[in-house]
């Protein structure tokens, strides 16, 4: 290869690569985050650590307000009825970033926890994270990323 054609080579390679950072890789993070982020709300936990049960699958105590039957107790914590909030996640790719969010209202009380939530503001919800950042995420961040250039550094 002659010193032309190695640097025609690497001004390709400094245009992928571009591209990569900027379109490519945030799409491809954002689409494993969004998987990986889905599994948690099918295993109940962030990434190995179990989220706090909920009342609706604790056995009936006696002088309990609340009587949960049927489905109510067998139902996986944060699917609710309708499966809305692990269904929101969503990835949104930018420029060399990507977002990854729920748009739900009370997604962030379920992410974060709160002690004033409902109606009456008085209901507390316990930390249930299913966003945020984790060594897990960051490990799938680089394999993808040094998946990805070494691909284009390889050609």
């Amino acid at each position: 290869m002659t010193i032309e054609q190695m640097k025609d080579k690497i001004a390709q390679q400094k245009i992928e690569i571009e591209r990569a950072i900027n379109d490519d890789l945030p799409k491809k993070i954002g689409n494993r985050v969004v998987r990986m982020t889905k599994q948690n709300f099918e295993d109940e936990g962030y990434f190995g650590k179990r989220w706090k049960e909920v009342k609706r699958r604790e056995p009936h105590r006696k002088g309990h307000s609340k009587r949960y039957k049927g489905s109510d107790t067998r139902r996986k914590i944060l699917t609710g009825r309708t499966g809305d909030l692990g269904r929101s996640i969503k990835a949104k790719p930018e420029q060399a970033s990507v977002t990854i969010y729920s748009d739900l209202p009370y997604s962030a009380a379920h992410n974060e926890g709160t002690q004033n939530a409902g109606r009456g503001h008085r209901t507390k919800i316990p930390k249930r994270q299913f966003l945020g950042n984790h060594p897990k995420v960051e490990q799938a961040t680089k394999e993808i990323i040094e998946r990805e250039i070494s691909k284009i550094l390889n050609k």
